[in-house]
């Protein structure tokens, strides 16, 4: 087998290894997603809420069976509700949910659609007005989230994608040398594995070998993040 020959199949062997490495990460990530239940605090159905969060999250309405969750969504909150969780009350069993998801350190958010108070704010004495938008700030110094509908999404999720993150740049930490920025690169065949250990560095621009060839996955990976390459 000559030189090219071998080029060949090293290239080949370093793209189906990042292909299969992607469709493991996205296959991981849809089941873990599908696996997480969202329970929606609302005796209507709300299907432009399902329709959001129904790629990540298993979706039920709220009952008294229900004993736990990933993510609880609090569409509309009557000022009622809003009192009571305010003071950590548990008047019913719904209150009484809200608080133990809180204090399982579960994902609770309201829309801030829904905050019905905020609707009186014309008409509503201001003194009241600020009682209602103190408990609100309450309910925040909690942990939960209120988010708009066109946030909704990333409010539910950011945590994850945070911890995802984290975990990322860890495992890579853990695993890759501190490289010099200007370290030329003179595998014969640059991944996109390599160029991400550059990347968690804040490197900007990396230095490949002549005669290297870079994956598509890793030229991908470059553009995204706007790395430069110089050759050498």
């Amino acid at each position: 087998m000559n030189i090219q020959a071998l080029d060949r199949t090293a290239l080949i062997e370093a793209v189906a290894a990042e292909v299969i490495k992607r469709l493991q990460r996205a296959q991981t990530t849809e089941s873990i997603a599908i696996s997480k239940k969202a329970i929606l605090l609302s005796t209507e159905p709300v299907p432009v809420l399902e329709r959001i969060l129904n790629p990540y999250y298993e979706v039920r309405y709220y009952d008294e069976s229900v004993r736990d969750c990933d993510l609880l969504l609090i569409p509309k909150m009557c000022i009622g509700l809003l009192s009571y969780l305010a003071n950590g009350i548990s008047a019913s069993a719904r209150e009484r949910f809200v608080l133990t998801m809180l204090l399982k350190g579960k994902r609770v958010v309201v829309l801030e659609e829904g905050l019905l108070y905020r609707k009186y704010k014309q008409t509503s004495p201001v003194m009241l007005y600020k009682l209602y938008d103190g408990s609100a700030n309450k309910l925040q110094s909690y942990g939960i989230k209120i988010a708009r509908e066109s946030d909704l999404l990333s409010a539910c999720l950011e945590d994850e994608r945070l911890a995802e993150n984290q975990e990322e740049v860890h495992s890579e930490d853990t695993r890759v040398d501190i490289i010099p920025q200007l370290e030329i690169l003179t595998s014969k065949v640059i991944t996109e594995a390599d160029v991400k250990k550059y990347r968690l560095q804040n490197v900007k621009e990396i230095v490949v070998g002549r005669h290297s060839i870079i994956t598509p996955l890793a030229q991908d990976y470059l553009h995204t993040h706007q790395m430069r390459v110089r050759r050498r």
